[in-house]
């Protein structure tokens, strides 16, 4: 009797097992139809189910606007789309760009996303094919890209909301209504470079400004060491005691200020590892020029040099100057802070 009961309650044991293994099969549980949908892996804070991609405009230097100096963009961008189980008939998957779906992700996610520019992502005809028995179409929803167009691109990011629409075939299933896989997003985050980087002195544009005896340098924190840094010696220097520095020179006047040459140091080794370069008008509000690592900038005769494409105008020369953890504080110092102007 005993051996009876047991093999009973053995055989409904795997009944259900055999039950829960099939329901983790469906999109929804107890949900039995196939289900469309895309699955992007999407990196750091960047919109889930992304493509990310990024560029570097910079100011074009034979006359307005921007042109493109890199980009990551492929000449066509593409995504397979899935089902949930093998489907049971041949199916076309059609997809649309939907650009009213930007407003909404900025407005739930607090962004800034813009539109692209007309021209640089081909969106018509967008679709896919998926074969009975598969769970992955055949080739991917492909978007082919433009890079023409690229320096119209003067904002800092960029959305295309691609979403999955009709299905040719509704014996297969049905077009996922989960917002998350139903939509892929194109993503192009832009850098507006106005440093030009490795610059050297045959990429100077004007030249140095003199006197520099009327221009007036405060520092934060507070200095350790006071000298000028703007009277031509390299014997005399300020220094402070925490990275990062801050270095604010008023020129007394407006110029066209076309870089910066900067002494910190007499050796490759103790120069800031990065330095953030602010300029103003006003002396309040500052628009922020960039931040190149010390990798991104020329070291020659004990200067950095920190030279623009394009002349920008300003009164105020703000930097932050920043250092690795091992450096001594003995190395947190200006000796000579020059401009370079039209």
């Amino acid at each position: 009797m005993l051996n009876r009961k047991y093999f009973a309650a053995c055989i409904m044991s795997g009944l259900v097992m055999a039950s829960c293994t099939k329901e983790t099969n469906y999109d929804v549980k107890g949900d039995t139809e196939t289900k469309f949908f895309t699955n992007i892996t999407s990196p750091g804070n960047a919109p889930q189910n992304s493509l990310n991609y990024s560029l570097v405009n910079i100011p074009n230097t034979a006359g307005s606007g921007l042109v493109n100096l890199s980009s990551t963009l492929p000449a066509n961008i593409q995504f397979p789309v899935l089902a949930t189980k093998a489907t049971t008939a041949d199916a076309t998957i059609s997809a649309v760009l939907d650009t009213s779906l930007i407003s909404a992700y900025n407005a739930a996610h607090n962004t800034n996303y813009l539109p692209f520019p007309a021209g640089i992502l081909k969106t018509d005809g967008l679709l896919a094919h998926i074969a009975k028995g598969n769970t992955m179409s055949t080739d991917s929803i492909t978007i082919p890209t433009d890079p023409a167009n690229l320096g119209a691109m003067t904002g800092v990011a960029y959305m295309a909301p691609i979403k999955l629409t009709t299905l040719s075939n509704n014996s297969a299933g049905k077009i996922t209504d989960n917002t998350t896989t139903q939509i892929t997003y194109v993503v192009a985050n832009v850098e507006q470079r106005r440093i030009k980087y490795l610059a050297t002195t045959s990429d100077v544009i004007g030249a140095l400004i003199t006197p520099r005896t009327s221009w007036v340098a405060s520092f934060s924190p507070a200095l350790t060491t006071t000298g000028s840094v703007t009277d031509a010696s390299l014997t005399t220097y300020s220094r402070w005691s925490a990275s990062p520095g801050q270095i604010d020179v008023d020129m007394q006047a407006s110029k066209n200020v076309t870089g910066i040459r900067l002494y910190t140091a007499n050796s490759a080794t103790y120069v800031p590892s990065q330095i953030g370069v602010y300029l103003s008008n006003d002396g309040i509000n500052y628009d922020y020029i960039g931040a190149p690592l010390k990798a991104n900038l020329t070291y020659a005769s004990s200067y950095n040099y920190i030279l623009f494409y394009q002349a920008i105008q300003a009164r105020y020369v703000r930097l932050k100057l920043s250092y690795p953890t091992s450096t001594n504080t003995q190395n947190y110092r200006v000796v000579e802070f020059d401009v370079y102007a039209q």
